[in-house]
C-alpha cells in the first residue's frame, strides 16, 4: 500500500471528526492507533508519524511527495490551489511557504484573508516523515441554544441569528463581503 492510501485511508476515518478517545490516542501514539483502526495497514518502521490538529485558531495543510499529487483534491476556482501548484513547481517557493505561511499568502493572493491571531502551517510529507492531521473536532448543537458569541451579537444587535459552524475563523474572504472591505467600498 502507497502511503498516499494509507493516508486516504486514515483521512477517510469517522472517529476523526467524532470520537475524542479516538483522537487522544491518535495524539499520545499515532502508530500504535493506527495499527488498531486500519486493519491490515502496515506502516514502515523507519516511518516517523507526526500528529497535527486543526483548532479555532489553527490550521495546518499538508503538501503530499510530488509523485503522489492528484489535482482532483481541490476544485479549480479555489484559490489555495494557485500556491500550492506553484510549491509543488518550485522548490524554493515551497521551503518560503513552510518557513513564512501568512506572508507568502499575503504576498500571493492579495484578496485572500487570514486574522491576525490565526496561525497557518504547512508541512510536507516525505518518505520517512508521515504527517497526520486531524480536522477540527465536530460539535453537536442540538438543543438549539445560543453560544455566547451569538447571545453577545443579539444582546450588541448584531441582527439575525446564524448558527456558528464552529471550525474555525473564516479565512480566505472577509465575512459578508466578496471581497476585502477596502477593494468592496470602491467597487459600490
Amino acid at each position: 500500500m502507497t502511503q498516499q492510501e494509507i493516508l486516504d485511508r486514515f483521512g477517510s476515518l469517522e472517529k476523526l471528526i467524532t470520537d475524542t478517545n479516538f483522537r487522544n490516542a491518535l495524539k499520545k501514539d499515532p502508530r500504535k492507533a493506527l495499527a488498531q483502526e486500519l486493519s491490515g495497514v502496515t506502516i514502515p518502521d523507519n516511518v516517523s508519524l507526526i500528529v497535527h490538529e486543526n483548532t479555532a485558531n489553527e490550521m495546518h495543510i499538508i503538501l503530499l511527495p510530488d509523485a503522489e499529487v492528484s489535482g482532483e483534491d481541490m476544485p479549480d476556482d479555489d484559490p489555495m490551489e494557485v500556491v500550492l501548484d506553484k510549491a509543488m513547481a518550485d522548490k524554493s517557493f515551497k521551503d518560503l511557504l513552510m518557513i513564512d505561511p501568512k506572508g507568502v499568502l499575503a504576498k500571493e493572493l492579495p484578496d485572500f484573508y487570514v486574522p491576525d491571531e490565526f496561525k497557518v502551517y504547512f508541512h510536507e510529507n516525505t518518505a520517512t516523515e508521515w504527517h497526520l492531521l486531524i480536522p477540527s473536532l465536530e460539535t453537536e448543537d442540538e438543543d438549539g441554544e445560543l453560544s455566547e458569541d451569538e447571545l453577545e451579537a443579539v444582546a450588541g444587535g448584531a441582527g439575525r441569528r446564524r448558527r456558528r459552524r464552529r471550525r474555525g475563523p473564516h479565512i480566505g474572504r472577509r465575512r459578508g463581503g466578496k471581497g476585502p472591505r477596502c477593494r468592496k467600498r470602491r467597487f459600490r
